[in-house]
């Protein structure tokens, strides 16, 4: 623990897509100052290998827990794996991304994209949130991308069933949504000792990014991207500063420097994907808090 971090050996952590990466990296940081480290993801293999390369590093534990964050189904059950890890949590981190060149569904007929980088940290925010708070200092932290709000998606073809679906147009719309999740629990929650903060990247050297279903100027952007330790060093900070109370509802946009910005999108919108995410929820049989 360094001057200006609260103590976080034997707090616990969950990395959500942490077994590469920039969740990866911030596992290990957490992991070296004697926390306790779940890492959840797909491939098992992968993820084993990173809870044991966190245990050599110094965590109290590590271990791996597999999931489908694409599906609702996989998103209940890896929370309830999470619950029953620990009762409590003092921070997640949600860095799970996927490449794909084409418009994919998943078995809940919703756009990937929006599943996997928007959906799933919603939910899985909303069905931990009293665990987090249990903590007495739980912290929420989405990796981001430092979008403009010209590429807010429209609420009502989230799916692109209207809409022309475009890369860019999925991906870049997934953090601005996350923005929004983020405005709105902070107020919803505002009674409860949990912190919010979304923390921006740039280009950042990752398996994802290098995955050959990537659109080539993601690959390029990837090669000549940051390493995955520098674009984890925000939402380490987030998880081990001392007092988090000034960066709750607020976006880390530059990578480089530590300064929260309020989020301060259009609440009515904000509410209504709220409304959206619930209804959601509430079809696949997950009734969300």
């Amino acid at each position: 623990m360094t001057s200006g971090e609260r103590d976080v050996s034997n707090g616990n952590f969950v990395f959500f897509g942490g077994s590469t990466g920039i969740g990866r990296a911030a596992a290990h940081a957490i992991g070296a100052r004697g926390g306790h480290v779940l890492i959840v993801g797909r491939g098992r293999e992968t993820g084993e290998a990173t809870a044991a390369s966190v245990r050599r590093a110094g965590a109290a534990s590590a271990e791996f827990l597999a999931g489908d964050l694409s599906t609702i189904a996989g998103m209940a059950q890896v929370a309830a794996g999470v619950r029953a890890w620990k009762p409590e949590l003092h921070g997640v981190l949600h860095t799970a991304m996927a490449a794909f060149n084409a418009r994919r569904v998943t078995l809940d007929e919703l756009e990937f994209a929006f599943a996997l980088q928007y959906l799933a940290r919603a939910v899985l925010n909303r069905l931990l949130v009293d665990v987090l708070a249990a903590s007495g200092d739980g912290r929420i932290v989405h990796i981001a991308g430092n979008v403009p709000n010209i590429f807010m998606p429209d609420l009502d073809d989230l799916q692109f069933e209207q809409r022309k679906w475009g890369f860019f147009k999925s991906i870049l719309g997934t953090h601005l949504l996350g923005f929004l999740h983020l405005q709105e629990a902070a107020g919803r929650w505002a009674d409860r000792p949990v912190t919010l903060t979304a923390a921006c990247v740039n280009s950042t050297k990752t398996k994802a990014m290098a995955d050959p279903e990537m659109p080539l100027v993601m690959r390029l952007m990837g090669t000549f991207g940051t390493t995955p330790e520098k674009s984890a060093q925000n939402a380490v900070r987030v998880l081990t500063e001392a007092s988090a109370a000034n960066a709750t509802a607020t976006v880390l946009r530059n990578p480089k420097t530590y300064a929260p910005e309020t989020l301060a999108f259009d609440p009515a919108k904000a509410v209504r994907l709220w409304d959206i995410t619930t209804s959601i929820g509430a079809r696949h049989g997950v009734v969300l808090p």
